[in-house]
């Protein structure tokens, strides 16, 4: 089996830590993605695992190998870009195959990986045009098939939905899905797009300011995120996150609106956060008064005030409530999560 490792990898650009000790294990088969904002070191992580930038310190690992400081084509990796990287005045077919040529696979050889590529990604009958006779999924196909040639150790994915309109992004996300379950490959992908996220992959790596926020299956960190950060930034909508403190049982926001706290709850000043789906519309409960309504078909999402705060509610299909109007909405205490006012650290 080949494993993936990445200890203690670090990268700094004079006196900017762009990315600070990444340890990570990837098992064969595993799709991870790094996810994160922009700036926050996830495509420097995987540049490094690419050999496109050299780690400041920590060790790379490929199976039982160091490949840290090994030159790209000695790592036996394959990348998908953003931008698709196609040679324009090739066919899709010597695009495909260009890769091998330059390994000195036989031409034999290298039209059988191409077939075999071309018919896995329903390509073959495009393998005669150019990239300019190609559609954005297409085009994306080309690129996935051109690394699937490889058959690396490890496929590097670098946004490459990003440049797709969101009907074809849906699409290709279940492509990639099926696909690197059939090739039973790892898997190392980047992006910004928390639904990517959320849906493609094993486990799921939160990154900020060049830092792991943490390491989960989807619902680990939608369920139990581990600090602020990683609560606002996964789940759409986001959750809420308000400033409260805890007395003698209850959650008590300004205005004194309350609601009752989990169990354990710690007394003093607090961060809450609650997701939009867990604040239920109710004929008892916090008042909230609405100032958005957004149709989203089989659900409405309300924006409001929560006593002085900004807060979403997604509730089932509402038709009857307007901006101006106000209702009640309630929450289990099992559905509010604690974290600290100062570090953002669960509580």
């Amino acid at each position: 089996m080949t494993t993936v490792s990445l200890r203690s990898l670090r990268k700094t650009y004079g006196t900017v830590v762009a990315v600070e000790g990444v340890d990570l294990e990837i098992a064969e088969g595993e799709l991870i993605v790094l996810l994160g904002p922009s700036g926050c070191g996830k495509s420097t992580t995987l540049r490094m695992v690419a050999g496109l930038e050299t780690t400041t310190s920590g060790q790379l690992m490929i199976g039982e190998r160091d490949v840290t400081t090994l030159e790209p084509k000695d790592r036996d990796i394959a990348m998908v870009f953003q931008n698709y990287a196609l040679y324009p005045h090739k066919t899709i077919r010597a695009n495909m195959s260009f890769g091998l040529k330059m390994r000195g696979m036989s031409a034999a050889d290298t039209a059988r990986e191409v077939d075999r590529a071309a018919e896995m990604l329903d390509i073959a009958h495009l393998l005669d045009r150019k990239p300019a006779q190609l559609s954005g999924g297409q085009m994306q196909r080309v690129a996935l098939g051109r690394a699937l040639v490889r058959d690396p150790a490890i496929f590097l994915l670098d946004e490459p939905l990003s440049n797709l309109d969101a009907k074809l992004r849906a699409r290709m996300r279940e492509e990639i899905a099926l696909l690197q379950r059939r090739i039973g490959k790892a898997m190392l992908y980047v992006t910004h797009d928390q639904t990517e996220a959320m849906t493609l992959a094993d486990r799921i790596v939160i990154m900020r300011d060049g830092h792991v926020q943490q390491i989960g299956s989807p619902l680990e960190v939608y369920d139990r995120p581990a600090n602020a950060f990683v609560a606002g930034f996964v789940g759409s909508p986001e959750m809420n996150l308000v400033p409260a403190r805890i007395e003698s049982g209850r959650i008590i926001l300004d205005d004194g609106v309350a609601t009752p706290a989990p169990g354990n709850a710690p007394t003093g000043p607090v961060l809450v956060g609650i997701r939009p789906e867990a604040l239920v519309p109710s004929h008892q409960g916090m008042p909230f008064v609405v100032q958005g309504v957004e149709q989203l078909g089989s659900q409405t999402l309300f924006i409001g005030l929560l006593g002085p705060h900004r807060v979403r509610v997604l509730a089932s299909r509402i038709n009857d409530v307007a901006p101006g109007e106000a209702i009640h909405v309630a929450v289990e205490p099992e559905a509010v999560h604690l974290f600290d006012n100062a570090s953002g650290a669960r509580l």
